[in-house]
């Protein structure tokens, strides 16, 4: 008789998407795999792109379709798994442990995936397979644009030691300095430090950084994980500086956060209301 599995399979997709905003006072909204090597990223300034990578194709955005694929990215997964968790409009986590259908193959189900997605949006996916969320997120981005990796257990190890500390599920730009700073630099570095002394450097987060660096991450895909917030920014051609040019500029603004709100099915609890914010900028402005 089959006992339980021993492991997880949890798969991680990545949807690539490159947009941007193309004038001179547009940013990008995301790059894609290729545009990343030369240092393009999401939020920068349209004009700094195009100094990094002068001959960058800028794909303006399409609101339309975009509204479109994360409903279908959903049915897609749904079909699969109960367990989703989505990180973004184009990421998420599926607990195929136990699945809705076919064969109890992280891998296979990875392919079916893919294949879906691929056959009713048109988009490629990257995605990785694993026994934990951290390496799961990790083989996705091994393997980009349109890539299939899978980490087993008994690489993981391996892989995890190889890793500088900057890969670490959690570890931010400051925290990979201050890392760097005593001498650790990859995840077998990290793996050879005390818990007590992580804990001691980087409060309870250091234990954190001490298990994932011993292949140690118990986190559950948690469709019910919640949305701290959800926001909306744009940046204009030119500088809006009177109310009268202000007020009409929010109303795309209000439709697109009330899209996101919707796509992410988020409830909150405090709203910043633009308008305010704007005319507390004009003000400023006015009174220099």
């Amino acid at each position: 008789m089959n006992g339980p599995p021993t492991y997880r399979r949890i798969v991680h997709i990545d949807m690539p998407v490159a947009v941007a905003h193309q004038s001179k006072r547009g940013v990008i909204l995301t790059a894609s795999y290729e545009a990343r090597t030369y240092g393009v990223r999401s939020a920068m300034p349209t004009a700094l792109a195009l100094q990094r990578c002068p001959h960058l194709t800028l794909v303006p955005p399409r609101m339309e379709v975009y509204k479109q694929v994360p409903e279908v990215l959903r049915a897609i997964y749904g079909r699969y798994t109960t367990l989703i968790e989505p990180l973004s409009l184009d990421e998420a986590y599926l607990d195929v442990t136990v699945p809705l259908q076919g064969p109890p193959s992280g891998t296979l189900i990875a392919q079916a995936l893919k294949a879906d997605i691929q056959r009713e949006t048109g988009l490629s996916a990257s995605a990785g397979v694993s026994h934990t969320k951290f390496l799961a997120k990790l083989a996705s981005d091994m393997n980009k644009p349109d890539g299939l990796t899978v980490i087993r257990p008994q690489d993981a190890g391996e892989i995890i030691a190889a890793l500088p500390v900057g890969a670490f599920h959690g570890v931010g730009p400051v925290t990979e300095a201050r890392l760097k700073d005593r001498q650790i630099l990859t995840g077998a570095d990290l793996a050879a430090q005390r818990p007590e002394d992580l804990r001691r450097w980087f409060g309870t987060q250091g234990l954190h950084y001490h298990r994932i660096s011993h292949g140690i991450d118990e986190r559950p895909v948690d469709p019910d994980r919640a949305r701290r917030s959800v926001g909306v920014e744009r940046t204009f051609e030119n500088d809006l500086r009177t109310l009268d040019a202000l007020l009409p500029a929010l109303e795309p603004i209000i439709e697109a956060l009330v899209f996101r709100v919707r796509a992410a099915r988020f409830l909150g609890k405090t709203l910043v209301e633009l308008h305010l914010c704007c005319v507390a900028q004009v003000n400023s402005d006015l009174a220099v």
